[in-house]
């Protein structure tokens, strides 16, 4: 049966509104802090040294040296925010739910490309309803502004494919670079999205210069803040992102998994193990012991430490693997239920008697034989 004229449009409009009720609904009944969290406490002060006139820098105080784990764009949008009136954290916090809005309509427009109207409405609507985005709406999260990008992104490239049109891929191409500089980790699957488009526009000989626009407008976008990095740091790179993951979570859960250690994140023996490889980073041949400029000498340390984490990794590659693949299981285990369950029962989780540990509760039972007692455990979670 053909879609309405009138009916697809109502809907979508319905469903962006729907958006906006449940994320304004989800702060009214779960309120959390804007800047509550190590990432969001610096994405604020970043934005704050901003509006100050401290350059892109994560310090409280001076000296304020130039940072390069965060790539730019999210810390722009909040000092844009904070300029308009006081460098206060809540103050993004509606911004952010009207860029949940432009993420829900971009779904829409996404979900229409690919497969009609009907596609379109059901798409916006899942994504309204999506639970997990609502969580990072109060709190100063890169993700807010992230997912309208991306969503734009996809949505451009999939025309790109669809119709050849090189201005297209240019714009896509553009999208994806804002994408980048918005959160780093994106840039392999940028790259990825570029080499298809390129391959597509090669064998469907339509538009052989499909993906060299796209490229083209990617490098072009991504380029300035490359730029930067390299004369700042000397270093032709996009983020230090993953050397600080390496460090602060690889290398640490390594180190754990060899020494038989059961460890956290972030707990006080988490951070004892960091400091360790702190500790091993000040014998590196870098550390001349000379008085050098403060923040070249917080530099020549990120990097020390980054060299010393990627020994490690290097050194213990299976007992990284295991570590990295018990936290991809326990990432399986959605935390909602700490929310929701205090929520509609007014009792702590805790006291339900279900460990927090599932996977080993349920390995401790398979190990005694008591297949039942691991199931229910499983269902109880």
């Amino acid at each position: 049966m053909p879609d309405h004229p009138v009916s697809a449009p109502l809907a979508e409009i319905l469903i962006v509104l729907l958006s906006v009720g449940v994320r304004v609904a989800w702060l009214a009944w779960f309120p959390a802090a804007p800047a509550g969290t190590i990432d969001a406490e610096g994405y604020h002060l970043l934005a704050r040294n901003l509006v100050a006139g401290h350059g892109l820098s994560m310090a409280w105080e001076a000296p304020f040296c130039p940072d390069s784990l965060r790539t730019p764009l999210y810390p722009l949008f909040l000092a844009v925010i904070y300029r308009l009136g006081a460098p206060n954290p809540a103050a993004a916090i509606p911004f952010q739910v009207l860029l949940e809005a432009l993420t829900t309509a971009w779904a829409l427009r996404l979900g229409r490309a690919l497969g009609g109207p009907r596609t379109g409405v059901l798409a916006g609507l899942l994504y309204a309803l999506n639970g997990a985005s609502q969580r990072y709406t109060g709190i100063l999260f890169t993700e807010t502004l992230l997912l309208p990008i991306l969503a734009a992104a996809l949505w451009a490239t999939v025309l790109a494919l669809q119709r050849s049109r090189p201005r297209t891929a240019l714009y896509a191409g553009a999208l994806w670079g804002l994408a980048i500089l918005t959160k780093p980790n994106l840039q392999y699957l940028a790259l990825a999205v570029g080499g298809l488009v390129l391959f597509a526009g090669l064998r469907l000989r339509t538009c052989r210069h499909l993906g060299i626009m796209f490229l083209v407008a990617l490098g072009v976008t991504v380029m300035p803040w490359m730029a930067r990095n390299r004369w700042v740091f000397n270093r032709w790179m996009i983020s230090t992102a993953f050397e600080e993951n390496v460090a602060r979570v690889s290398a640490v859960a390594a180190l754990a998994e060899v020494e038989g250690i059961a460890a956290e994140p972030w707990t006080p023996t988490w951070e004892a193990l960091y400091d360790r490889i702190v500790a091993g980073a000040m014998h590196q041949p870098g550390n001349t012991g000379a008085p050098q400029d403060p923040c070249r000498q917080h530099d020549t340390a990120h990097r020390n430490i980054a060299a010393t984490a990627r020994d490690i990794v290097v050194r213990h590659p299976w007992p990284t693997a295991r570590a990295h693949l018990r936290g991809l299981l326990h990432s399986l285990l959605d935390v909602g239920h700490n929310t929701w369950y205090p929520a509609l029962t007014g009792n702590d989780w805790r006291h339900t008697g279900v460990v927090d540990d599932i996977w080993g509760r349920m390995a401790w039972s398979l190990k005694i034989g008591a297949v039942g007692d691991a199931l229910q455990a499983f269902w109880r979670e």
